[in-house]
């Protein structure tokens, strides 16, 4: 009987280890390591097309610049995969974090897109390149309240800017550090 539970309890240990260092993806682990600002995209668990579930995006080393003004992000270094901005069917969030700190959560749109989210932050993306990846370095990426626009006096995305005032400040700082914050219109 002894020798049953020592077995039991050691193959528990060895499927609790096996799962554990499963569970690292190891394109995420090379993105956040010694990243403070990084970005990763997560798929709503209820998609119509299942794809993947998290995919590492950019981190501070890949954002080029970023436009207070006019909510452009320029990113260099970057492939990223097209079904993270498919319409309807993949439906990603993106997630912005600094540290294991989450900053911020916006919804990845194209300009293609035929629905409007008005009440969402949204992580938008003007051009699909050929394939399932391109070069992100050749697209225009904006983060901005709404899409295709927004009322800003609108209630519910008053809301929004305040619920995410303190994590927008936060990375709004770290990018100004970098020296990466470009104000012209």
């Amino acid at each position: 009987m002894k020798k049953n539970k020592k077995f039991g309890l050691s193959a528990i240990l060895l499927l609790v280890a096996v799962l554990v260092g499963c569970s690292n993806d190891d394109d995420v682990v090379k993105t956040r390591a010694g990243q403070s600002l990084y970005v990763v995209a997560r798929q709503s668990a209820d998609a119509p097309i299942q794809y993947k579930a998290e995919m590492p995006l950019f981190s501070l080393s890949n954002i080029k610049s970023f436009n207070t003004a006019t909510g452009e992000m320029e990113l260099e270094n970057v492939i990223i995969d097209t079904h993270l901005f498919y319409d309807y069917g993949c439906q990603y969030r993106v997630y912005f974090y600094d540290d294991d700190d989450l900053l911020f959560d916006a919804l990845a749109v194209s300009f293609f897109s035929s629905k409007g989210y008005w009440n969402q932050l949204t992580f938008q993306c003007d051009f699909f390149g050929p394939g399932d990846e391109w070069d992100a370095s050749k697209s225009r990426f904006y983060l901005l309240y709404g899409y295709p626009g927004t009322i800003i006096g609108d209630e519910s995305i008053q809301e929004l800017i305040q619920k995410n005032a303190a994590g927008m400040d936060r990375f709004l700082e770290i990018l100004r550090q970098a020296g990466k914050i470009v104000n012209a219109e």
